[in-house]
């Protein structure tokens, strides 16, 4: 059990309202993976109270932001369809830890796609940095390195590399979001990544735990996007974009990750990890991605009472 005080949200809503301009001049980020999403019998979607919460704000006229560590080709194929019908307009995405900004848009076809509104993309020496450390791995015998890299270009989706032809096949299988799966040795990567913008680059020792010692002054998994860039940066690119303050906004995430939650009014940390950051404002706690739509849901109606205080 957790021994923490519990503080209500409800309560600690209805302060931030009362305090903040939300109404007029705010807006909700989200993570999606432990945050927005619910997963169940290894299915992940948009939960009913989710649905509601998200139809709730959109029907108040505030922007929901989803800002995600996925690229734009995985949102839309999961979940791009729900999320839009409840929409109905289209929706700002923060994607690839705040490198590319933009709307998940409907098609004339009726298919769901995405239009970029800005990107910031890898640096040549940041691909530098990415391919020797790379090679130092390689070098040292490490074949089961997988380097996941995704393009500017989002009809590109995720690309992988494995130094081992062999794991072409077994990658492919484990790793069904990707695109396309290359192999060779470091100029094969050096190659792909110098043929067009990167966004971000997540390298990955894709290796059982008894082997993990051999490496164990490497970080198993590492993000790289442009120094700075993260999704606080993001963040604060779309609310420039979209016109609304940060301040006056609610965020909600669930890791490390979501560093964006210390640049809201009202920062929601969703599940029991104990994260550092906290809202500029009030910082509260709840359950799951369930209890995050009835709080979205509540806002309507603590919002008028707050209002009609005035």
């Amino acid at each position: 059990m957790n021994d923490q005080p519990v503080i209500d949200p409800h309560s600690q809503l209805r302060e931030f309202l009362a305090q903040s301009d939300f109404m007029r001049n705010g807006g909700v980020l989200t993570d999606l993976d432990g945050t927005a999403l619910h997963e169940e019998n290894g299915r992940v979607a948009v939960s009913l109270p989710m649905k509601t919460g998200l139809k709730r704000m959109h029907d108040l006229g505030r922007a929901v932001v989803i800002n995600s560590l996925r690229f734009p080709l995985s949102v839309i194929r999961t979940f791009g369809k729900a999320w839009y019908q409840i929409a109905g307009v289209p929706v700002p995405v923060v994607a690839m830890r705040g490198s590319l900004c933009g709307n998940m848009v409907l098609r004339p076809t009726g298919e769901i796609g995405f239009q970029e509104i800005e990107a910031v993309c890898l640096e040549p020496s940041d691909i530098q940095q990415i391919l020797t450390s790379a090679s130092t791995l390689v070098d040292a015998g490490a074949t089961e390195l997988l380097i996941f890299f995704y393009p500017r270009d989002w009809t590109r989706g995720e690309i992988i590399w494995t130094p081992d032809p062999g794991r072409v096949q077994n990658v492919g299988a484990k790793y069904r979001s990707a695109s396309q799966v290359i192999s060779g040795d470091v100029r094969v990567l050096e190659k792909a990544l110098k043929a067009e913008e990167i966004c971000m680059v997540f390298r990955l020792l894709d290796l059982p735990q008894d082997r993990a010692m051999a490496y164990q002054h490497t970080q198993r998994s590492s993000f790289f996007t442009r120094p700075g860039v993260d999704k606080l940066y993001g963040a604060r690119r779309m609310a420039q974009h979209l016109g609304i303050d940060l301040l006056h906004s609610i965020g909600a995430g669930d890791t490390p990750m979501d560093d964006f939650l210390a640049g809201v009014g009202f920062a929601v940390i969703v599940g029991n990890m104990q994260l550092e950051y906290k809202g500029l404002l009030h910082t509260v706690r709840i359950r799951d991605s369930l209890a995050l739509g009835n709080l979205l849901y509540a806002i309507g109606e603590l919002g008028s009472k707050v209002g009609a205080q005035e």
